[in-house]
């Protein structure tokens, strides 16, 4: 197969050079009914933006260009069948846990999931077991699973649906997962991996080995994060024998928008021909860039460009996390880059993270001055990082199940005095995306600690009482 063919946006080209006239969805008529102000900024775009229509063929029914399309990211990423995602990865995360999952049944399940796995196994009912991940020494935040945890879960819970996993987090920290698919698959368990962070891992050395390599039965990945494709588009490759694939493609049916979006499908189809036409070139001037950057970085006082020391973690270089060395914390270092144009993906109380794109950037010394002028004057301290604490995800189990916590009631307590309480909602600093608390949870010393220290710097998406210093918890029934 030709990866350098898009066959979706080709017809999609072919379709507009036509100059149809619209009598079918949506109202904007390719464009020609849209507010004047706005019109020159979304006129080419808006071309492209179609429905079903003869020759465009049908996302929840592809027998023609999306089929193809699809085939060609398949061949590319070497699975037996790749599915376009127009609702984000976390429609392929709520589609392979339903494919895979029951009432009550038992899901293990890595803690520093992306909310949307807490949400499915919420609403299919499952019994998650959580497994806590390490604390990485050099970054300060959870990174993966140790290997030991999950063959104890695996032996105490042989009856499990699924094995769930998060390869990459973040900030880019991967493992190879070989050795975990191969022991879930000697009890016949899947492995499904949230890769939203690799979708570029195909890419091979020096990037981090891809799930799909390890043998993982459904991998998700985010396209946008990495890839050029609009947001929201994402794929969702599929290698097992031990998934019911018609399940699945009825849960993404289910789980996906009965009008998908022609221009997010259409960049996929673009994204995986970009991806397929890297060279080794390409990618080597992409790296010599990135240490250029580093290298700058490095020579700012105040600040840090760290990555994990760990022997079995390997770091993707798109990702740059530049830690404090001075007084201020990473989300003030945040403040003062938009002060100078510059937007980070996220910060956190130590870290800034930057996503460097998989291209050359034009202009790089003029990105690099920017960031000197945002750092300017900070001095060498230790003192922040000695005073904050990194949370560390406990190993936890739903003291009943998310059926059951249905009926009981619930009230709002101080969150000073919520220890031992179940959480009656989740509360997630965003971005990452990960909960900190999720519900039916039981609420520690730890979570109150990082809650409090989160709460006047971090987005949290949850926790609607935190302003007044509350929390809403499960009242138990006696």
């Amino acid at each position: 197969m030709d990866q350098q063919q898009t066959p979706l946006y080709t017809a999609l080209k072919r379709h507009d050079a036509i100059h149809p006239f619209s009598f079918h969805v949506p109202g904007h008529k390719y464009g020609t009914v849209f507010p004047i102000e706005a019109k020159n900024d979304y006129k080419q775009l808006l071309k492209l933006d179609a429905t079903e229509l003869s020759g465009l063929d049908d996302l929840h029914q592809p027998e023609s260009v999306i089929a193809e399309a699809q085939s060609l990211a398949a061949k590319l990423y070497n699975v037996e069948e790749t599915f376009f995602l127009v609702n984000g990865s976390t429609a392929g995360n709520l589609a392979m846990i339903f494919a895979v999952c029951g009432e009550k049944k038992k899901v293990i399940v890595q803690r520093n999931c992306h909310k949307s796995i807490m949400h499915a196994l919420q609403l299919v009912g499952a019994a998650p077991i959580f497994l806590p991940p390490e604390l990485d020494e050099d970054v300060r935040v959870a990174s993966y699973v140790a290997y030991e945890t999950v063959k104890k879960a695996l032996e105490l819970h042989q009856d499990a649906a699924a094995l769930v996993l998060t390869n990459p987090n973040y900030y880019g920290m991967a493992v190879d997962l070989t050795e975990v698919v191969n022991i879930a698959h000697r009890y016949r368990i899947p492995v499904l991996v949230d890769e939203a962070h690799g979708a570029h891992f195909i890419i091979g050395e020096p990037f981090p080995k891809t799930a799909i390599a390890c043998g993982a039965d459904v991998v998700v990945q985010s396209a946008h994060k990495t890839l050029p494709a609009m947001t929201m588009g994402s794929y969702l490759h599929v290698n097992s024998s031990l998934i019911d694939k018609e399940k699945l493609k009825y849960f993404l049916q289910v789980f996906q928008s009965s009008s998908p979006s022609y221009p997010i499908m259409a960049s996929l189809d673009l994204a995986r021909s970009y991806l397929a036409r890297l060279t080794k070139g390409d990618v080597e001037n992409i790296l010599k860039q990135i240490q250029r950057l580093k290298d700058a970085l490095d020579e700012i006082e105040g600040i840090a460009v760290v990555h994990s020391q760990h022997p079995l973690i390997k770091t993707d270089l798109l990702k740059i996390t530049v830690q404090t060395r001075s007084k201020l914390s990473g989300y003030e270092l945040q403040q003062r880059l938009e002060q100078e144009g510059v937007f980070a993906e996220l910060a956190d109380p130590f870290n800034v993270l930057l996503v460097y794109p998989l291209a050359a950037i034009d202009h790089l010394e003029e990105v690099i001055e920017k960031l000197k002028r945002a750092f300017r004057g900070l001095s060498y301290s230790e003192e922040l990082l000695n005073s904050f604490r990194s949370f560390s995800f406990l190993a936890s189990a739903n003291p009943i199940s998310y059926k059951e916590l249905e009926t009981l009631p619930k009230k709002v307590v101080n969150l000073e005095k919520a220890e031992g309480f179940i959480a009656a909602e989740t509360i997630t600093p965003y971005p990452p995306g990960v909960p900190l608390l999720f519900i039916g949870e039981s609420i520690s010393k730890e979570h109150i600690e990082q809650i409090k220290q989160l709460k006047y710097h971090a987005r949290f998406q949850g926790g609607k009482f935190l302003s007044s210093n509350q929390i809403e918890v499960y009242v138990p029934v006696k």
